[in-house]
């Protein structure tokens, strides 16, 4: 993938090592693979987070636990599921110091697994976005790597907040819409760096290999960045459009929503060559209404849904999204905040959202309706902050 120096930039910021800096630094990757034993999609993703990294640059540090502090060489013994995971040092430091990179699969049989490691770790390329923990890799155009946490591990340490199992990646992707606008204020930093991102290769998730074609991978990516996460996180991604008004799939278009920064979401999106931006800057004027709410309970289970809903509009544009997911569907996981103090964002999130999207056009005072397409195959997620309790 070749991009902007604007654009190398943005996906590298965070990366130089930086001692005075607090926070949180975010990359992500979503994409879709189909099982090869029963040719069924499944949605995937892969992070990478550094948080407060420089506070403790040798050991990683866990701000919910009564054993916050974790020598490498204690993980590595924890991981391997023997007694020495017991012996874990305890100190009353409240803010949590660590990197961590977490492999998902979001559906039916949704679960994270995750490696914790400590800044001194990562090696970096200064020069571009490539950085290597181990035999984890992360490129402008290649994610490969391998991740276990046994079934012992995972009962004796609640506070990594992740399930047992494995799973290994050798992924290509390339940005086809790449995007350096976004949301920009004092606390937060958030681009959909990759709208539109196309994968290729095979995951390999619990045993089952899941061969990603970029011909019906509808991937997305982006960044965030900043002093905190918001207290409330939202995000609706998706590439996969198809026009209700034409009835033709709409290869060119996608979009993100992210939230909550000031009470409001930020939206970017992308629609056969239209471009609209509602992203909370200071010369940016817009307004935005947003829930997340389950639908009025049906007899069968297997049909209550979680409902996304999204109303956005400025003196040119205005824009409704509403996108469901099954209640089933549906994966429950914890991040932690970077103040520590025990604050985790508990976060419900699904794959294979489904909905629609209405854009219109203010022409005096009247409306034109642009667009109003069907969305499939949308990652949803939302999202509140609260107590750790393992």
């Amino acid at each position: 993938m070749s991009c902007s120096k604007k654009m190398l930039k943005y996906i590298k910021y965070g990366l130089t090592p930086s001692r005075k800096k607090l926070g949180v630094n975010y990359w992500r990757f979503f994409f879709n693979g189909l099982s090869s034993e029963s040719a069924r999609d499944q949605t995937f993703y892969i992070e990478f987070e550094m948080i407060n990294p420089w506070l403790s640059p040798k050991d990683i540090v866990l701000g919910y636990s009564s054993r916050v502090t974790i020598k490498e060489e204690d993980l590595q013994y924890a991981l391997a599921g023997t007694d020495s995971a017991r012996n874990l040092q305890t100190e009353s430091i409240l803010q949590p110091s660590y990197c961590v990179l977490r492999v998902g699969m979001l559906g039916e049989k949704s679960k994270q697994i995750c490696s914790y490691f400590p800044i001194k770790d990562v090696k970096f390329n200064p020069k571009t976005f490539e950085f290597e923990i181990g035999n984890k890799y992360f490129s402008s155009n290649k994610l490969s790597g391998f991740v276990n946490v046994t079934d012992k591990s995972h009962e004796e340490c609640p506070e990594l907040m992740c399930d047992s199992g494995n799973a290994n990646w050798n992924l290509s992707y390339e940005v086809l819409n790449e995007s350096s606008a976004g949301l920009n204020n004092d606390g937060n930093r958030w681009f959909p760096c990759g709208l539109r991102t196309e994968f290729s290769g095979k995951i390999n998730f619990d045993g089952v290999d899941y061969y990603v074609n970029p011909k019906t991978c509808f991937g997305y990516s982006d960044r965030y960045w900043g002093k905190s996460l918001p207290s409330c996180w939202f995000h609706v991604s998706a590439s996969n459009l198809s026009s209700i008004i034409t009835g033709k799939k709409m290869f060119n278009s996608n979009f993100a929503i992210q939230g909550i920064f000031e009470e409001k979401v930020s939206f970017l999106g992308n629609f056969e060559g239209m471009s609209v931006n509602l992203c909370q800057t200071n010369h940016k004027k817009y307004e935005s209404i947003w829930s997340c709410v389950q639908t009025p309970e049906s007899e069968e289970i297997t049909e209550n849904q979680l409902h996304w809903s999204v109303s956005l509009h400025n003196k040119i544009y205005v824009i409704d999204v509403d996108v469901y997911c099954k209640l089933t569907d549906l994966y429950n996981r914890k991040i932690e905040c970077p103040s520590g103090n025990r604050k985790v964002l508990s976060i419900v999130e699904g794959g294979n959202c489904l909905g629609e999207i209405r854009i219109y056009k203010k022409i005096g005072a009247d409306i034109e309706q642009l667009e109003y397409a069907k969305i499939e195959k949308a990652v949803c997620q939302f999202g509140q902050e609260e107590d750790f309790e393992a």
